[in-house]
């Protein structure tokens, strides 16, 4: 079952919906009546993930971000129009 909540209710009822999520319900975040996000329980292979990552950092074979933030954008590289295929390349690469 999925609960339908707007960006205003879902400040004023936040630990509610944390709760009701971890519960197993569904709640759709949703910005001027259009869906935007959803809030819903982590399942336990996430968990695990997720412990094994804090263990990683623990022990030193994981590093941290240093500062905080996603990639930055990069555009991907155009391929000209007579770039070779990939079937091409590999063709080449096994010489045939």
């Amino acid at each position: 079952m999925s609960a339908h909540i707007g960006i205003r209710e879902l400040k004023a009822k936040l630990s509610d919906c944390v709760r009701r999520a971890a519960d197993g319900e569904c709640i759709v975040v949703t910005d001027r009546g259009r869906p935007v996000a959803q809030l819903t329980a982590l399942d336990d292979a996430t968990l695990d993930d997720l412990a094994r990552i804090e263990q990683g950092v623990a022990e030193g074979w994981i590093t941290p971000a240093k500062r905080r933030g996603g990639l930055k954008h990069f555009d991907r590289p155009q391929l000209s129009d007579d770039a070779p295929t990939i079937q091409e390349m590999l063709d080449e690469d096994r010489g045939d």
